[in-house]
């Protein structure tokens, strides 16, 4: 691929439609980087401090207006704030909208 060449955002389905790629696969792609060069780690997109789109995600451990916490796959992670709403849950993806004050990581030694 040539230096300036931009990869796409989007990839075709099997059956004719599309759909955007992951923010994970994006970074992979900017980067050269191979799909599973970094092994399983999740990835973490913010939009100032209204918006969180979480990559890995496994599950949901407490959900509440304060608080969020989301189970990993190479950890943990709470997200505190004021309103905090989960907006999406699908295919490990999580997306936390809300007044976000701050972003926790924990990893199990």
């Amino acid at each position: 691929m040539r230096k300036n060449e931009e990869k796409p955002r989007v990839a075709d389905t099997d059956d004719g439609g599309r759909v955007r790629l992951p923010v994970s696969q994006r970074v992979l792609d900017a980067l050269d980087f191979p799909v599973g060069a970094f092994g399983r780690i999740s990835f973490v997109e913010a939009a100032g401090n209204r918006e969180v789109t979480v990559e890995g995600c496994v599950g949901l451990s407490e959900y509440g207006e304060k608080m969020i916490s989301l189970e990993l796959c190479d950890g943990t992670m709470t997200i505190s704030g004021a309103g905090l709403e989960l907006r999406s849950f699908s295919g490990g993806r999580v997306s936390v909208n809300g007044v976000i004050r701050s972003i926790e990581w924990g990893r199990e030694e």
